[in-house]
């Protein structure tokens, strides 16, 4: 029987932009590669996530919406996408889809669980303090239970660790060397001699 791989992402193009040579090495690996994001059958991706074989699904969504109605109807929609699927693996990147997907995938009995954290993004800087501690106990309270956890640089995997949100003592980190830049699809171009930049 195919195993299945679940992958959640709080942008559909993100799934091809940053994640295409991932889900077609999974699917060279023989399994069955599931996908969803908010607005996806609306996306850009969805003919290029569908033409190289991967099963979309949309999922409800805020990528910053701060609701909790809305973030635990979320996670129902999460947990119960997981149940219909029922996949072996899960991935989940970006805050909702580490936090909600992997709580969901514990309650749906997802056997192996994933997070890829790309960065910690506005909450862990915020000046609203109750949305930091909220924001890292959901964090604590997700990663708990998950196999592994792959961060793209070293001073996230500290931050982490040093606030209690991962214990060392689990040895489940790991840190990638980012997402990498697919030379075929995005070519060297010299930079122009009169070119401003506004930042």
């Amino acid at each position: 029987m195919t195993k299945k791989f679940l992958i959640v992402a709080s942008d559909a193009d993100s799934l091809i932009n940053f994640r295409g040579p991932l889900l077609s090495a999974l699917m060279k690996a023989g399994l069955e590669v599931h996908a969803a994001a908010p607005n996806i059958y609306d996306s850009k991706s969805r003919n290029n996530l569908e033409r190289i074989g991967v099963n979309i699904h949309e999922v409800k969504m805020k990528r910053t919406g701060t609701n909790p109605l809305t973030d635990t109807k979320t996670l129902y929609d999460l947990w119960k996408l997981m149940n219909n699927i029922k996949p072996n693996y899960y991935l989940g990147y970006t805050h909702k889809p580490v936090i909600y997907g992997l709580i969901a995938a514990w309650l749906a009995g997802v056997p192996f669980r994933y997070a890829l954290i790309t960065g910690l993004g506005f909450t862990f800087q915020s000046n609203i303090f109750w949305l930091r501690v909220i924001v890292r106990l959901l964090y604590k309270v997700a990663l708990k239970n998950t196999h592994k956890v792959f961060f793209q640089n070293p001073d996230d995997e500290n931050l982490f660790l040093d606030q209690g949100i991962i214990n060392s003592d689990d040895k489940k980190t790991f840190i990638v060397n980012g997402s990498g830049v697919n030379l075929k699809d995005f070519h060297f171009t010299p930079i122009p001699k009169n070119i401003n930049f506004l930042l």
